[in-house]
This record gives structure tokens, sequence and C-alpha cells, in this order.
């Protein structure tokens, strides 16, 4: 099973308990979309069960990241845990360094047309 999903409130914990439960044995499950659409409590007791059919799940996004982080799968030798750290390659890593440049000239000069700007 993979997910492939936006986080938003109807997506939120929509892999909970039954889902992993309706998989044939074996299953793994892949989550590279949102933190918060897959139950981690959930799958963490389904991946602790030996008579579950869900066999491993690989996750790289969790609901709770940075400070908080303390996933209930970790330590689990059956889910892959892995940081959620695809765009940090040279390339877009260059990128956002040249548009944060972009975007800080365009605010000196007077320019914010475009510019993502946060006013609390």
């Amino acid at each position: 099973m993979s997910v492939h999903l936006p986080l938003t409130a109807r997506t939120r914990g929509l892999v909970g308990r039954p889902e992993p439960a309706l998989l044939r044995p074996g299953a793994i499950l892949l989550n590279t979309a949102r933190g918060g659409i897959v139950d981690e409590r959930a799958l963490a007791e389904a991946l602790r069960d030996p008579g579950h059919p869900l066999a491993a799940a690989a996750v790289d996004t969790f609901e709770h990241e940075h400070a908080a982080f303390d996933p209930p799968l970790f330590g689990l030798p059956n889910a892959l845990l892995t940081p959620h750290v695809a765009g940090t390659t040279r390339s877009a890593m260059a990128e956002a360094a040249v548009r944060c440049a972009d975007h800080v000239a365009a605010l000196l000069h007077g320019c914010a047309d475009g510019v993502p700007v946060a006013n609390h």
C-alpha cells in the first residue's frame, strides 16, 4: 500500500486500524506523502502483531517532526524510518538559495509582487 495524498481535514487519519488489516498477508505500507494521513500508533500496533497481515512499513514523513520527533514506530525492526528530505539535493538547495536572494532583493527594492510575505 503506497500513500500519495495531501494532508487535509478529509485525509487526516485516513489510514488507521481497519485499513492495513484489509491488506494481503506480507503487505508493506509506504508513506512518503504527509504525516498525519497514517495513524502512526495504529501502524505500530499492527507491525508489533505477528498475526497482522501487514509485514512492514517504510515511512519518511511523520505527524510530529523536528523537536517533538518521537514516533511510535521508532525501534521496530519491520519499520524503515527515513527523513523527509527528497527535495534536499544540491540543485534543489541552490534553487532555493537563488529564490531567497531574489525575494530579498525584490523586497529591498520595494517590489513585493510575487514574493511570499507573512504579515502577522
